[in-house]
Order: structure tokens, then C-alpha cells, then sequence
């Protein structure tokens, strides 16, 4: 449907407005890199980057048809970017102040015995998990999880790469997610709400 190696704007977005797959390829080959240094400069994570860049193609896949052709496709891309941006932001704003209000509750009002016995032994499943790591790691996942710091942060702290900090954490994460699989379904929902 499109031109022959055709690599312009208006081509692309016309055919990819008719639902030419080839279409959607080559625009997300085009502009993949431009949007995803554009949210990981806004984000400061490269996996967060990632996940946003996933959402933007997907949104643009599904409203093809609403694409105006008159208009700046490029504009258009930024902007759906950075309006992803916003709404994780937003989301994960809300979602910290519901866990920090959840945790607050759950630890400290009047829960049931069963409750904090239950809340204890995943906090030492955790606990146990973390503390298999090896030392790096360890050190690597304390700080982000427990301290709370940024990746730019540990990098700084440790004087190593932030890449060397998020591949550290990204393998921290899938260590902890395994080792938490073959438990209860309560602490695989331990780890996605609190770790």
C-alpha cells in the first residue's frame, strides 16, 4: 500500500491509516529511539522508557484512524509521549499514596492476629529472598527498595553506571520474583504491592 521505500511522513501515516502493517514498521523503526531517549530523559529509567514507548505504539496502532494527516506526525508522536508520561506519573503517584496508606493500615491499626502473623511471615520470605543476593545486588536493591533512591543516585553512590544499576536491580527483581513464585498467592501479591 505504501510506495516503494517510501520513508516519508505522509505516506506512512496515509497507509498506516489504512491499516498497513509494513506502514506501522517503519514508522515505529523510525522514530523508536527519538521517543525512547525522549521519555528515558524524562523518566531517568530505561525499563520505565520502555514500558512508556510500548503504550505510545500500541496508542497509535489502535487510533490509527483518528490520525490527522494535516498535522505534524512527528508532533503527534511527542505528544502522545509525553502525555503517557504524565499518566504514569500520575498513576504511580496514586498508587504510592494507596500502598503507603495500605501498608500504614495494614501494620499498624487493629488488624487481626492472622493478619500480622501472615504480614510477618512474608516480610521474613522476603527477607530470606533479599538475603540470598549476591552482595552487590543486594546493596544495589536496599537502596532503590528501602532507601528509596533514584538510579542516577546508587550510580553516583557507588561510583558505577546507571546502566550497571539497573541491570543489577532488573536481575534483583527476577531473583526475588522467582523465588517468591513457588509460594502463596498472598506473597506474590506481597511482592507486587510492597517490593
Amino acid at each position: 500500500m505504501i510506495k516503494e521505500k517510501s520513508n516519508n511522513d505522509e505516506d506512512l501515516v496515509y497507509a498506516l491509516k489504512h491499516g498497513d502493517v509494513e506502514a506501522f514498521d517503519k514508522i515505529f523503526k523510525k522514530y523508536c529511539d527519538k521517543l525512547f531517549y525522549f521519555a528515558e530523559g524524562i523518566l531517568k529509567s530505561k525499563s520505565d522508557a520502555e514500558e512508556i514507548i510500548q503504550q505510545v505504539f500500541i496508542k497509535v496502532w489502535e487510533k490509527r484512524s483518528d490520525i490527522n494527516e494535516s498535522l505534524s506526525f512527528k508532533s503527534y508522536l511527542f505528544t502522545i509521549t509525553h502525555n503517557t508520561i504524565i499518566s504514569f506519573f500520575r498513576k504511580r503517584a496514586s498508587e504510592q499514596d494507596y500502598l503507603n496508606n495500605l501498608k500504614a493500615n495494614f501494620q499498624f491499626n487493629q488488624a487481626t492476629t492472622d493478619h500480622l502473623l501472615e504480614f510477618n511471615e512474608l516480610n521474613e520470605l522476603v527477607d530470606a529472598a533479599i538475603s540470598k543476593l549476591p552482595p552487590k545486588r543486594k546493596l544495589v536493591y536496599e537502596l532503590s527498595r528501602k532507601k528509596g533512591l533514584s538510579n542516577q543516585e546508587i550510580a553516583k553512590q557507588l561510583n558505577v553506571s546507571k546502566n550497571t544499576v539497573e541491570n543489577q536491580l532488573t536481575q534483583a527483581l527476577k531473583f526475588l520474583r522467582e523465588q517468591l513464585r513457588t509460594h502463596s498467592l498472598p506473597a506474590l501479591l506481597f511482592y507486587v504491592l510492597f517490593i
